[in-house]
């Protein structure tokens, strides 16, 4: 998919500024997690997603999830109450 859209480019003598792939700021695995990041948050009702102009700085991203969900519940509690007869 990725050496397509190369292939593509280069043909369209539109590089860029870029003459290989390995100019390119990041790998193909940090692009495909950040849109499946990305696609994940628009899932969300609008009202919950965080603005655009944050997606790229993780501090920010995670103060905004604090503020908008609240508190993290990192602990957990069960009632069971087992009886063996």
């Amino acid at each position: 998919m990725f050496a397509g859209w190369w292939h593509i480019v280069q043909n369209s003598k539109m590089t860029f500024g870029v003459d290989s792939v390995f100019d390119l700021p990041y790998t193909i695995s940090f692009v495909i997690r950040k849109r499946m990041q990305i696609d994940g948050w628009m899932e969300l009702p609008k009202d919950k997603r965080p603005p655009e102009s944050i997606w790229d700085k993780p501090r920010d991203i995670e103060e905004w999830f604090d503020r908008v969900y609240g508190d993290k519940q990192t602990e957990f509690s069960f009632n069971v109450n087992e009886i063996e007869e």
